[in-house]
């Protein structure tokens, strides 16, 4: 079955705990819906707690027929990054959406698993600029035992016999900050773990289970396999994230953003 759950802290071991897992989020999971070329989207979001979560999507079609389309694990990234220019693919019945895009407008590349369309709507894709949170789900990881270069690709550029999406990347990077985590529901140990991969700063998540290698500290060097997922933030979302002025954003823009647009 889908080992992505595993990355959660949640085993599905069968098409009957799939299933079963998909009807438990469908009824208890807060509901989202959005009109979608002659259908509508019906997303549930069950929140397990520590930022874990399981999202199901039903498919209506036109004629009122309602059919399963996905079910699949996420987590609610703590940091946003900003992602333009950026193009969404939809995958209406089947209950997918990707985005592809770029990170802050470098060349700093990223094709992500979106879990939230139902949640956000229409209105939070009309800007050029995306603010998302961006969580890679680790297939496996490893704490290196010497520093290694920093490296950030497309795991079936890398290993494409275990590339099994197109969101799948292969990554190395310096651990700045990690949190120990627990699935609320299986009891699981996880790992949050924050890397600079000099590109980006990504946040990564880890079953315990699946982290090999050295200790994991600040400082050490982390190497993994990602199912890359992410949340877009809409204006309420990123009133209630606000911390002050970004030290890192220039003082010009403040004022480019005041100009009268004729």
């Amino acid at each position: 079955m889908d080992v992505t759950f595993e990355t959660i802290g949640l085993e599905v071991p069968s098409e009957k705990a799939f299933n079963y897992l998909a009807e438990r989020a469908g009824n208890q999971g807060e509901a989202t819906q959005l009109m979608r070329r002659g259908g509508v989207l019906h997303g549930r979001c069950w929140k397990l707690g520590e930022g874990l979560e399981v999202w199901t999507v039903l498919y209506e079609s036109g004629t009122g027929e309602i059919f399963y389309a996905d079910c699949r694990p996420g987590f609610r990234a703590r940091y946003a990054q900003r992602i333009s220019p950026w193009a969404l693919t939809e995958y209406d019945e089947e209950g997918e959406a990707v985005i592809h895009g770029y990170c802050d407008g470098t060349d700093t590349e990223v094709l992500f698993e979106l879990q939230n369309l139902t949640e956000v709507g229409a209105q939070g894709f009309r800007a050029q600029e995306l603010h998302v949170g961006l969580c890679g789900l680790a297939y496996r990881a490893r704490v290196c035992s010497r520093p290694v270069k920093a490296r950030w690709q497309p795991l079936e550029q890398t290993a494409p016999s275990r590339a099994a999406h197109e969101n799948d990347w292969g990554l190395t990077g310096r651990v700045i900050a990690f949190k120990p985590l627990r699935n609320p529901l299986s009891g699981s140990n996880l790992y949050w773990v924050y890397v600079d991969l000099e590109r980006l700063k990504l946040e990564v998540l880890v079953n315990g289970r699946s982290l090999r290698g050295g200790e994991l500290q600040i400082g050490a060097t982390i190497s993994a396999e990602v199912w890359l997922q992410g949340h877009v933030l809409d204006e309420r979302a990123l009133r209630s994230r606000y911390e002050g002025v970004d030290p890192a954003y220039a003082i010009v823009a403040f004022w480019q953003g005041l100009r009268r647009r004729n």
